[in-house]
């Protein structure tokens, strides 16, 4: 295929899956994210098929990441001999069996000529959802009555995902990706749409007011500049960025109903908004094409350099100046305010929700925390059970609160899957980071930037995972591993084989410019995948769709059997629950809706043996005990009714108790 059509399917398809993912909820369904992981998987295997995948040969790096991600995987599987829910660890399995399809693919098809061009196509979905998302506030009329209504109930930005703080990370990973592209894009239009898109991204992360986001929007920038080349010349387009972002963010904070209020703020607060803010967008991006003609005709931003020696003493300085910063708060005893105001359950009430910002209460995750860390206490080597923290947490909590996710991948991997999960899914992330910014540091500048931005994204995704469940919102984090793909690509082997001081590639080629794959050498043969490389990705992507295909068709069986069930049709609705039964034998859900529907057609006894079976399998979920109850007692068994009902107490003691 030509190199440029391989560019532009590449982006193109970037664009599409993040895109589509993004404005259907986020991908957090498992249907949707299972239609992701299926499309990518049949990809991979009609790929191996046919002997075109893996285009490039995988090195060292690439194995280790695919063996550590996979083994994770397997051991989440084998999590099916202790888990409490065989329905709730098989739908973990699925979710990383999808995770699992992104990297594969991108090792199997990313090269240097096509890496950019998937990092583009990422940056360009994040800056038009973004821009969805702000549109969602600022012109309502155009989205559905309920697209910018928030589960949450609150003012903050929430859409398209129904969950600010993940918005806003979402928005996080888009920065520095953006930032890249509008200091080293080699097309003036390419730097200049960048520049616009970057604050109006901006812009939806300050309207969602995440603290998180704006942690990992620290984070994500700071090592972007730190493994980046020719940070001085950077910095004057980073500047505007920031300098409109900031504009932006005034503009909002100075319209208190727009920034406050529940319900639609005043058309005049909306559309100004809407003015400044393309206003603001349009000359971030023409000052930035400015400083870009600049910089090509003048040469000046290229002479200003630094040499590696001084750079080494200035990042020796500020890092001296970081540890005299912490060991001066701790000392002064700042830190254990923190620490105290982390505990404290919500920040303080203001009339402007932005003072949240400068709160460091933890929005009870000190105690989702507290729970986890108790749960993984009681299971320290394999764990509660991959998806299982809900049973635990509605069994210990202490606020009278219904939560899926310990708010923290780390903190929640280590309770469900132990010390041997934790450990393998900490390594795979910790690997790349490693290799990404040891490789852009250590190679020449044709391939550093590239580099640079995938681990500083990378390192955006685990500091936001660090505080919130983006893990379970597909789209983040298959952004996150796609840049992880780069980074263990070919694409990193090669350039950190190549040698420190090489030169830039010519006059007419700014230093900062992505590389440009050129000819083959003559004579030089075309890699070719061997039949067991075919054989072992064939075979992996029949697996990974058998994980994946089971707990969906399951889910679309039983959504089938419940939408029978409302519209009266009771055989029919009976029919898609034992089907779902028959394709998930261990799973909870097909057995309930078996049980609803026989006690919704009078069938008592039926329906008492399908919720017993049902429990059988999910011993933990005191909402299967409550049905149980219920149906004792139009058994007329009140004294089975009265144990099931203690039964679903115990389970959840803020049930109310008999």
């Amino acid at each position: 295929m030509d190199i440029t059509a391989a560019k532009l399917l590449t982006a193109a398809a970037a664009f599409v899956v993040i895109v589509y993912l993004a404005l259907s909820g986020g991908g957090y369904d498992i249907v949707l994210r299972s239609e992701i992981g299926i499309l990518i998987w049949w990809a991979i295997l009609l790929g191996a098929l046919v002997g075109v995948l893996p285009r490039r040969q995988i090195r060292t790096g690439g194995w280790v990441a695919l063996t550590l991600l996979t083994a994770f995987l397997a051991w989440s599987w084998i999590g099916l001999s202790w888990t409490s829910s065989h329905e709730q660890t098989l739908a973990e399995v699925c979710r990383l069996s999808t995770y699992l399809g992104v990297v594969v693919l991108v090792l199997g098809v990313v090269r240097a000529g096509t890496a950019e061009a998937l990092l583009a196509g990422l940056a360009a979905a994040i800056a038009i959802v973004c821009g969805a998302a702000v549109l969602s506030k600022l012109a309502p009329s155009l989205f559905p009555a309920n697209a910018a209504a928030s589960f949450y109930h609150t003012a903050r930005l929430s859409y398209p995902f129904d969950y600010a703080d993940a918005v806003g990370e979402f928005a996080t990973l888009g920065v520095p990706l953006l930032l890249y592209f509008a200091t080293s894009s080699r097309s003036l239009l390419g730097r200049g749409f960048a520049a616009a898109g970057a604050p109006l991204t901006l812009l939806c992360l300050a309207m969602t007011v995440s603290r998180g986001g704006f942690m990992a929007l620290f984070i994500g920038v700071i090592v972007f500049f730190v493994l980046v080349p020719n940070r001085l010349g950077r910095l004057p387009v980073a500047i505007v960025i920031a300098a409109a972002g900031a504009a932006l963010l005034a503009a909002v904070i100075a319209r208190p109903a727009l920034r406050d209020s529940l319900a639609v703020a005043p058309a005049t607060q909306r559309h100004s908004l809407l003015a400044i803010t393309l206003i603001t967008i349009i000359l971030a991006g023409a000052i930035s094409v400015v400083l870009a003609v600049l910089g090509r005709r003048l040469r000046q931003l290229r002479r200003v350099s630094v040499s590696r020696r001084t750079a080494r003493v200035i990042a020796a300085v500020i890092a001296a100046v970081a540890v005299l910063v912490i060991v001066a708060v701790c000392v002064h005893g700042t830190a254990a305010q923190i620490w105290h105001d982390f505990k404290q359950p919500n920040p303080v009430s203001h009339s402007d929700q932005y003072f949240r910002l400068f709160s460091a209460a933890g929005s009870h995750r000190y105690q989702y925390w507290q729970i986890a860390l108790d749960a993984f206490r009681s299971s320290p080597w394999h764990g509660i059970g991959p998806g299982t923290f809900r049973f635990y947490w509605s069994q210990h909590q202490t606020l009278d609160e219904f939560v899926l996710n310990a708010h923290s991948l780390w903190i929640e991997t280590l309770a469900e899957t132990g010390v041997i999960g934790a450990l393998l899914l900490v390594a795979f992330f910790l690997f790349l980071l490693v290799r990404g910014a040891v490789a852009a540091l250590s190679c020449g500048h044709r391939q550093r930037p590239l580099l640079a931005v995938a681990t500083a994204t990378l390192a955006a995704f685990c500091a936001a995972a660090a505080f919130d469940w983006v893990w379970q919102i597909g789209v983040i984090p298959m952004v996150a591993l796609a840049v992880a793909g780069v980074i263990a690509s070919p694409v990193g082997a090669r350039a950190g084989a190549e040698p420190a001081g090489a030169a830039p590639a010519g006059p007419e080629r700014p230093a900062d410019a992505s590389p440009t794959p050129g000819p083959a050498p003559a004579g030089a043969a075309r890699w070719r995948p061997s039949l067991p490389a075919r054989a072992l990705l064939g075979g992996g992507a029949v697996v990974a769709l058998i994980l994946i295909v089971i707990p969906l068709t399951s889910t679309v069986e039983v959504r089938a059997s419940q939408a029978a069930a409302t519209g009266g049709r009771s055989e029919q609705a009976l029919s898609h629950a034992d089907s779902a039964h028959d394709l998930e034998p261990g799973a909870a859900s097909p057995l309930l809706q078996r049980a609803l529907v026989l006690e919704q057609l009078g069938d008592v006894a039926g329906a008492r043996t399908a919720i017993a079976a049902a429990i059988a399998r999910e011993p933990l979920d005191a909402q299967l005990w409550r049905i149980a109850s219920r149906i004792a007692t139009e058994s007329d068994r009140p004294r089975l009714a009265l144990a099931d009902y203690r039964r679903a107490h115990q389970l959840d003691p803020f049930y109310p108790a008999a």
